[in-house]
């Protein structure tokens, strides 16, 4: 009986013959699996191409080769299908893995960093890999990608997400209660800048939860009131219930619920704080005469040692270096029939305490860079403390009554990653000098 080869044995071949030619137009170095395998076909090591030197950066590949019609096909990519276990197996390793499809009959490869493209969950759900047939191609031009693929890897062995559950404190706080009422009423005044003008004739620091639409007024305080009463027409003056627009199914009416809800919180914090408009940030101010502010609360079941939430940093002849001011930007979202606020905590930077530091950026970029997820954790944990409704009666003297913000329940995850795993390097302390908190 005559021995054969199957054809599928000579296409797979070809495929690493073309991966081979094009890892040797990088300069890299190719290295085949042979024998037994289970899902990757050789390994990539990077090399630097000007002097020569490898370091042990290593891609590993799994190469899939046909001469059919690719799945999916069309002048700008395809899609090629994956295995639950190849998934699996490529994701729960210790190093990058990158799928290389090669198309047999139009002498091109395509690859992709199935990481990567894994981690999204509804990437994982489809177990399907797309690829863009310009972004995506397999030659010497990819090398520099490819290396950085490798760099993705940490020294000494790495794993994904162990096998165990883990508690996740979203940054979300959940919106507990708001204004019942929304008021509207017609105004003669042309232009927002008209309508604050008149307003504070009356009240040179009025509240800011009203906006201007349509030459009517819409707000949160009751518009028969003084000052608003003197820029409304509050005869015509209608009530609503706030759902009405907080459970509207109308994008302009959330939209103006929003803008509502935004100009509530910083009037929430309006006594302690301060807006950025080019950031859109509130940040603590100094306490009166530019004293450094400095806060405690009660976060994670204890009580916080306290945090300087607006201090200032001097230079050696001990005039002022700049202020760091403590802030955070907000966003509302809805989530069904529930609003939340998500809070990402940040820094300001101002050189009096008051005007802009024109450094501001570098200074932010520096102490980014120092920071680690614990850090961030915590000053989310001092933001949550402060805004939440146990302590407004103790920070704010007097509970704000047209919002109330409420911590959000923590969330549970089939996967933990350890901390050690993913967590930053960080900057050494020349960098950060002068930033500490």
């Amino acid at each position: 009986m005559v021995k054969k080869i199957h054809a599928s044995g000579i296409k797979g071949e070809q495929g690493i013959a073309h991966i081979r030619k094009v890892v040797a137009a990088m300069e890299y170095l190719f290295y085949e699996s042979g024998g037994v395998e289970a899902g990757i076909d050789g390994s990539i090591e990077i090399r630097d191409p000007e002097t020569g030197e490898v370091a042990n950066q290593i891609v590993q590949f799994q190469s899939k080769a046909t001469g059919n019609r690719l799945p999916g096909n069309s002048s700008g990519g395809f899609h090629w299908p994956c295995d639950e276990r190849d998934i699996d197996y490529w994701t729960f390793g210790t190093a990058p893995v990158v799928l290389i499809v090669v198309d047999l009959t139009a002498d091109r490869a395509y690859w992709k960093d199935v990481r990567t493209w894994f981690s999204d969950a509804q990437n994982r759900a489809s177990r399907k890999v797309q690829f863009d047939k310009s972004a995506d191609l397999f030659t010497a031009d990819a090398a520099r990608a490819l290396r950085e693929v490798a760099a993705t890897a940490r020294p000494g062995s790495y794993y994904s997400a162990p096998r165990r559950t883990e508690e996740l404190t979203t940054n979300l706080l959940r919106v507990s209660a708001m204004a019942t009422k929304l008021y509207w009423a017609p105004t003669d005044a042309k232009s927002a800048a008209e309508f604050w003008r008149r307003v504070k004739e009356h009240d040179p620091y009025p509240p800011g939860e009203a906006i201007l639409r349509g030459g009517a007024v819409l707000s949160f305080r009751n518009l028969d009131e003084a000052p608003w009463r003197e820029a409304c027409d509050t005869g015509a003056m209608e009530e609503f219930d706030t759902e009405e627009w907080a459970l509207s199914g109308d994008p302009d009416r959330e939209r103006d619920f929003v803008d509502l809800l935004n100009r509530a919180m910083k009037e929430m914090v309006r006594r302690d704080m301060s807006y950025d408009r080019n950031h859109h940030a509130l940040y603590f101010l100094p306490n009166p005469g530019r004293r450094d502010r400095k806060i405690t609360y009660f976060a994670e079941k204890k009580n916080s040692p306290g945090r300087f939430v607006a201090k200032r940093y001097k230079k050696q002849d001990g005039q002022t270096k700049f202020w760091r001011h403590s802030a955070f930007k907000w966003q509302f979202i809805r989530i069904g029939d529930e609003w939340f606020v998500q809070i990402t905590p940040t820094y300001h930077f101002t050189w009096d305490g008051r005007q802009k530091d024109k450094f501001g950026g570098e200074h932010l970029s520096k102490i980014k860079r120092m920071e680690w997820n614990p850090d961030v954790r915590r000053q989310f944990g001092m933001w949550r403390a402060y805004l939440c409704a146990d302590e407004q009666e103790d920070l704010f003297r007097q509970a704000y009554p047209y919002l109330t913000l409420a911590p959000a329940d923590k969330l549970v995850a089939d996967f933990g990653v350890p901390d050690d795993l993913w967590k930053p390097v960080r900057a050494t302390p020349s960098d950060t000098e002068g930033l500490l908190l």
